[in-house]
């Protein structure tokens, strides 16, 4: 009986929300910049929100890191290393040229130093450290990094070194939208955000603090991200930034300086955040939910936390929705308990899946009342 009620309410709440249209004007233009390639990325719900040449094959210098640096925190994650481990620096490593942190064939330090020297200073004799110790060679780390690539889903990307000094030519390859997807991965990892986040960190190996080289960390909600620069690929940039409790993510690839590239992705930013736009809020009852064996007999089903997008033109404002609750809720229920999903759909075509909550709790109902509660429905439906 209950299966059939849900099916019913599920198909009932397949409507268009009328979401109020923004006054003229209010809508910022997307900014016109000069990069070769650029993407902003939604990063709570998964998709592209602006771009251009998002997925076009380029080398991308530094930001290779994100994933060297991914593969070490899992490792530590897992066990498998320790951040208190204690590196010997090989002679390939202290030669890779590039940034450095001027280590020395024999050098020692931890991995917890290689691992934030890699991140804030884009040190590549640390990362070539790192790898070297995780793997035994760089080249045996890079299997390690094209596999988690490919664990992601990431089809148009290649790592074969794990500093980005080597370009595409030599098969090194990534795209805008794969390293903001990457990114968005590598930040549900708490050590991850811990390192990208930190504005320095002392390397007590060299007895000297090094400091964040991400240019926009002083800026309003920025977590962090990865700067490059080589020849072959311009100067680039990935950014995470959370703001009114959303996760966007900024890349850009191919700037001519190192200037236009910081500005390009602070733009990028602040036009997304500038059109960020609550769509359902939290206020907002989208099914009500049957309890039979609750002292209160159907709960509100509520967003966990309201849905908003960010706006490119009006029609980004018309969406439909579908409501999906859990089979076989059963009391007691807590409020802000999961008892369903909604699916957005909107009119770009783009789809996502939203927790619903109980909005009220309810305790588990005496036999008596159960039984009251389930002939309430019964007739209700009759009624109906």
């Amino acid at each position: 009986m209950r299966r059939l009620w849900v099916a019913a309410l599920t198909v009932a709440t397949v409507l268009l929300w009328p979401a109020p249209l923004l006054a003229a004007g209010e809508i910022a233009a997307p900014p016109e910049l000069s990069s070769i390639a650029y993407a902003v990325y939604d990063g709570d719900y998964n998709y592209l929100v602006l771009e251009k040449n998002a997925q076009q094959r380029r080398s991308i210098a530094s930001i290779t890191k994100v994933m060297t640096i991914l593969v070490a925190v899992e490792l530590v994650e897992e066990g498998k290393i320790g951040l208190s481990d204690e590196v010997t620096v090989s002679a390939r490593a202290a030669s890779r040229e590039g940034t450095q942190i001027n280590l020395k064939a024999g050098d020692r330090c931890t991995v917890e130093e290689l691992i934030y020297a890699s991140a804030l200073q884009s040190a590549n004799d640390a990362a070539v450290a790192l790898a070297e110790y995780i793997a035994g060679s760089e080249a045996e780390f890079t299997k390690l990094m094209n596999a988690k690539a490919q664990e992601l889903g990431l089809e148009d990307t290649h790592y074969v070194d794990c500093t980005g000094l080597l370009s595409m030519t030599s098969n090194n390859y990534s795209t805008a939208y794969d390293q903001a997807r990457l990114l968005q991965a590598a930040l549900e990892h708490e050590l991850f955000r811990q390192v990208f986040a930190a504005p320095d960190f002392f390397l007590a190996s060299q007895g000297r603090k090094i400091s964040n080289s991400h240019p926009l960390l002083d800026r309003p909600g920025v977590e962090g991200g990865k700067t490059g620069a080589t020849t072959p690929a311009g100067h680039t940039l990935i950014t995470s930034c959370v703001r009114h409790g959303r996760r966007l993510i900024a890349v850009v690839l191919g700037a001519r300086t190192r200037e236009m590239r910081n500005s390009e992705n602070e733009e990028l930013l602040e036009w997304a955040f500038s059109n960020l736009r609550t769509l359902i809020s939290t206020e907002e009852v989208l099914a009500k939910v049957l309890v039979p064996d609750g002292v209160t007999h159907q709960v509100d089903a509520v967003l966990g936390r309201e849905f908003s997008v960010v706006v490119r033109e009006e029609r980004d404002l018309e969406y439909s929705t579908e409501v999906e609750l859990n089979a076989n809720l059963k009391a007691p229920i807590d409020a802000g308990d999961k008892v369903g999903e909604l699916i957005v759909k909107r009119a770009d075509g783009v789809a996502v899946r939203l927790d619903l909550v109980a909005r009220q709790s309810t305790g588990l109902a005496t036999w008596l009342r159960r039984i009251i509660n389930r002939l309430r429905h019964f007739f209700g439906r009759m009624g109906g």
